[in-house]
């Protein structure tokens, strides 16, 4: 199968464009400004320099039996409202008309969780409401709402994912996903030997590793919808935002001399929201059942810290 991936180069990107060579695909890279070229691995993709907010976006003549649209406005870039609007929603709409210009009948988009709340309550399924709380997760729910639009009319077929929480060490020294738990309490344990929560840290989060979000997204496009779906991404690895501080404390503690300390500055939430993310639809429709927990999420701080031992005591946050 010949796959195109925007956003190819960015966390979730990179490790889903490794994967899906090893399972023999043809994949092109979609990225805003072309990489440096290191070593076979990479150089047996097809990189194609393009940007999803170009209006000749959609006139781009390219082939593909597939497209995964990862480039989307992740939650830094949704912090300016308009240019998170712009990313996903504009953006979303020039891919998918990529798409139909091109006949590639099979859309994949990255939402997030998180259109269905920030702090999510009770059984969450794929037919919860929608329910955004901030930027982010508003211009993703209208990104999901461009392409249900595009397949119910159809004119492709298409699936939106929803990953919760995602996390992983990085494949490439330019991803820049430091704001992402638990990555940013590494950094800050690393460089400054403490942790600081500004919050009670009693939040509940479901975590899900990037491993696992790209072997789901193997696992639709082998089982393509005949229109329009809609799937949660999680795991079986739910803990508190204190709960995820205190394991990488751990295991930093583990693997350094000097301990870090762990600081609690606030005594917000009073209470955990307690949920539970049904991945019912992934494994009986799909098929995948790889759901990594809390001994996967500890083996990737580990490999975080190796990754941070590389920079310069500059990059400290």
């Amino acid at each position: 199968m010949r796959i195109l991936v925007t956003g190819a180069g960015g966390f979730i990107g990179s490790v889903l464009c490794k994967q899906l060579h090893a399972d023999g695909h043809e994949v092109v890279r979609m990225l805003r400004k072309l990489q440096k070229k290191e070593g076979k691995a990479v150089d047996s993709y097809e990189d194609y320099e393009c940007d999803v907010l170009s209006d000749s976006f959609p006139d781009i003549q390219l082939s593909g039996d597939a497209i995964v649209h990862l480039a989307a406005a992740n939650d830094i870039v949704s912090k300016n409202g308009r240019e998170g609007i712009r990313l996903s929603v504009i953006g979303t709409k020039n891919v998918l008309d990529f798409a139909v210009n091109n006949r590639i009948d099979k859309v994949v988009f990255f939402s997030t969780i998180q259109v269905l709340g920030s702090e999510l309550e009770g059984l969450i399924t794929e037919e919860s409401a929608f329910y955004p709380e901030n930027d982010y997760a508003a211009n993703h729910m209208m990104a999901e709402m461009y392409t249900e639009m595009y397949a119910r009319k159809g004119l492709l077929r298409a699936v939106s994912m929803r990953p919760t929480n995602v996390y992983g060490y990085f494949t490439l020294p330019t991803i820049n996903r430091w704001s992402l738990v638990p990555a940013c309490f590494c950094r800050e344990a690393f460089f400054d030997k403490q942790i600081t929560l500004r919050s009670s840290g009693k939040q509940i989060r479901n975590f899900v590793s990037v491993d696992s979000v790209a072997g789901a997204t193997r696992a639709v496009l082998a089982h393509f919808p005949a229109s329009y779906d809609v799937l949660n991404i999680g795991s079986q690895c739910h803990m508190t935002i204190l709960e995820a501080a205190e394991l990488v404390k751990e295991v930093h503690d583990e693997m350094y001399p000097h301990p870090v300390q762990l600081l609690i500055q606030g005594e917000q939430p009073q209470q955990e929201n307690r949920f539970e993310i049904s991945l019912n639809k992934l494994e009986d429709r799909y098929g995948f059942g790889q759901h990594l927990g809390r001994e996967e999420l500890r083996r990737q701080i580990q490999l975080i810290f190796l990754d941070l031992e590389q920079l310069p005591p500059t990059s400290g946050v």
